[in-house]
């Protein structure tokens, strides 16, 4: 925590804040209503001041370039449509702790339109997620050191990298860690939702490989949490999203790696090739048989309500082609970009495919379910009938319905250390991830109801089948499902009880709208 003098000085700073604040909600001459000022530019005028030129608006009169390249930059039409009266681009941990410093103090004064988002890479596609509309977002891209130890044992990782910037420098040297599977995927959101990595099956979740966070709280304070130092803080941050602070930085473990064997095997689904890889997707995901150096990724993609391709991202962490935990699927007929090379390779190659639904409306939608070929198959249906019937009507329609299996054998590496939790059971499960894209905000309303009654009805068919797990992946869900009461009843308990001692005011519950919160979520 901060030093006596150091919280001399913040408070000499709250005096400082507060005089800003009333100095321009008073200037004459300006025909508004006190709330209206407050809506309208008293916390980002107090932010300028104490962050100059780190600030950044947009009016007719003066286009900000770099409050446009910040928005252009979501992933999402939704999230890109957001006018935030202020974005604040930092460059130090300091500049986040002075910008949340302020902020807390305008929620403790119930000041309006001083409500903010934290943005890392801007992947959630739901509006809100990492925006808002008239707050402030704080956009942390500029937050992307990658400061590998002497020793190459650990690095210290900036939340506002993307993977591109990652996995290439670490490839270099080679090196690697457990992180994301799509190179333009951002770090913060990822990491602090769980994060699935090809290298999953050795090493668990990508938040188990997280020896220290560094964190500023809502007191503005830049603490460590780690297994000594703030422990239970350590512990929630694996998992609890944007609900304690804003993560500056990821200590995370590196290990050796070189050129591993990848890519993607296309196949055109006939109802014979559908049966045989849902076949293999069972086989592939038993712990009894599975493969800790083996990843998949099985992807089923509808195209202007046509069932087009399924992709298998198949991935082997060993420079090892063919290896037995594939055996089967490369029988079945396709064609394969199958090759020997660098991890970075792979992750830009999910996410140049993956492309094409940038900037368009985009949801997310995801389901957990015990490991089972013929509910696969039973999913796939009713995914098909509700395409045919929504291509009727909404233009430009991709849905990709995406198979990933989560066999015991990963998330029993680490689960006590994080707050999934998933150590309350043994099965093997399918993750199921939805990713629908479509051209028209006028049809948000359409897709997402017709996609809100197909995870209904899949769920409902999953309980009929004692196939149904609780489990709701944080970083896939859409905005309807609740992944933090998918923890447990026990984990919930032990989040809401570190937020009353590390954010005792609320703040990322009420001032930080954006995400799942602790009460709701």
């Amino acid at each position: 925590m901060f030093s006596l003098c150091s919280q001399i000085c913040r408070f000499a700073v709250v005096l400082c804040i507060g005089f800003c604040f009333v100095a321009v909600e008073a200037l004459p001459g300006l025909n508004a209503t006190q709330n209206e000022l407050q809506s309208t530019g008293s916390c980002c005028d107090t932010l300028d001041y104490f962050l100059p030129g780190k600030v950044h608006d947009d009016t007719i009169l003066d286009l900000d370039a770099a409050y446009e390249a910040s928005l252009a930059s979501y992933y999402s039409q939704q999230e890109q449509s957001l006018n935030p009266t202020c974005i604040v681009i930092p460059t130090t941990n300091e500049d986040v702790a002075t910008a949340v410093f302020i902020l807390n103090t305008a929620y403790k004064l119930s000041l309006s339109g001083c409500k903010f988002a934290i943005r890392s890479g801007g992947h959630t596609p739901q509006a809100g997620a990492a925006n808002i509309e008239g707050g402030i977002t704080i956009d942390l891209q500029q937050l992307n050191q990658v400061t590998i130890s002497t020793d190459k044992s650990f690095a210290g990782i900036g939340p506002g990298n993307r993977w591109i910037n990652i996995y290439p420098t670490l490839d270099a040297q080679g090196l690697t860690m457990v992180g994301g599977r799509v190179s333009t995927v951002g770090v913060g959101g990822l990491m602090t939702g769980g994060g699935v990595s090809f290298y999953s099956g050795r090493y668990g979740f990508a938040c188990d490989n997280i020896y220290n966070f560094e964190v500023v709280l809502a007191s503005g304070a830049i603490v460590n949490a780690n297994s000594t130092s703030n422990p239970n803080l350590f512990r929630a941050l694996k998992g609890g999203s944007n609900n304690f602070g804003v993560v500056t930085r990821f200590d995370v473990r590196l290990f050796q790696q070189g050129k591993l064997w990848g890519g993607t095997y296309t196949q055109i689904p006939t109802p014979e090739t559908r049966t045989d890889v849902f076949n293999f997707i069972h086989n592939f995901t038993k712990s009894a048989t599975y493969d800790p150096y083996a990843a998949l990724i099985s992807n089923f993609a509808w195209e202007a309500g046509v069932i087009e391709l399924i992709v298998n991202d198949v991935e082997y962490t060993k420079p090892t082609p063919l290896p037995p935990a594939f055996e089967g699927l490369f029988d079945i007929p396709g064609v394969s970009t199958m090759r020997v090379d660098y991890l970075s390779s792979f992750t830009t190659e999910i996410a140049v495919a993956s492309s094409t639904t940038n900037g368009k409306s985009n949801m997310f939608a995801t389901l957990t379910f015990i490991n089972d070929a013929a509910f696969m198959a039973e999913l796939y249906a009713l995914a098909d009938a509700m395409v045919t019937d929504l291509n009727t009507h909404v233009l430009g329609l991709l849905f990709t319905m995406t198979y990933q299996p989560l066999p015991h054998a990963i998330y029993s590496k680490s689960a006590a250390s994080n707050v999934l939790g998933l150590d309350r059971f043994t099965d093997d499960f399918i993750n199921l991830l939805a990713v629908v894209s479509w051209q028209l905000a006028s049809d948000d309303a359409t897709v997402y109801t017709a996609v809100e009654k197909l995870f209904g009805d899949a769920e409902a068919a999953a309980k009929q089948r004692g196939l149904w797990n609780e489990f709701v992946y944080l970083n896939y869900a859409a905005s309807w499902q609740k992944p933090i009461t998918g923890y447990g009843e026990e984990s919930k308990a032990f989040l809401e009880s570190v937020s009353e001692v590390y954010d005792p005011g609320q703040l990322f519950q009420v001032g930080v709208p954006g995400g799942f919160k602790l009460a709701t979520g």
